[in-house]
């Protein structure tokens, strides 16, 4: 029977990214570390390399989702009566064919997924109370700190004990 694999760096790495993205939301006061959690688990990669890649598709990503939930939002309100809550799923709904196509006309296809995420998380999580453009901005940037963090843990090379026995 053989033993499971040891932990490896990456599982070490993400535990450190998420708990920096506790720390600096707690230093921030305004955030919600949750998102900043998860871009940093989705962005952390086995190779540095693939870690800028997937950064780089998160950020441009995470822009347009935001900016779109943004707008969206903001249209809502001027436009949409209140209490009929079809209205505003049929809205949202709709407005994932154009962002997944804008993602294909930048041919950066893999972004679509965060795109889609970021617009629907401020769309539909925005809360009643909130300020829309202070959901947006606050919703975008808690997604780059977690991009970011993840960037800058995955770039610490730890030394590592080298099996002898191999």
């Amino acid at each position: 029977m053989q033993r499971p694999p040891a932990v490896g760096m990456r599982i070490v790495k993400s535990a450190c990214a998420v708990f920096l993205c506790f720390v600096i939301d707690w230093l921030r006061g305004g955030g919600t570390p949750f998102y900043s959690a998860i871009a940093a688990v989705l962005c952390m990669q086995p190779y540095v390399s693939h870690s800028v890649r997937t950064a780089l598709n998160r950020t441009i990503g995470t822009v347009i989702g935001a900016v779109a939930g943004l707008l969206v939002l903001l249209a809502e309100r001027m436009l949409l009566p209140s209490g009929q809550p079809i209205r505003q799923y049929l809205l949202v709904s709709a407005c994932i064919v154009p962002l997944i196509y804008i993602t294909v006309l930048l041919k950066k296809t893999s972004a679509s997924y965060i795109t889609c995420v970021v617009f629907l998380s401020i769309t539909v999580a925005h809360g009643a109370d909130v300020e829309p453009w202070l959901f947006a901005l606050n919703r975008m940037i808690d997604t780059l700190i977690g991009i970011f963090v993840s960037l800058a843990i995955n770039a610490v090379r730890l030394p590592r004990r080298r099996n002898r026995r191999l």
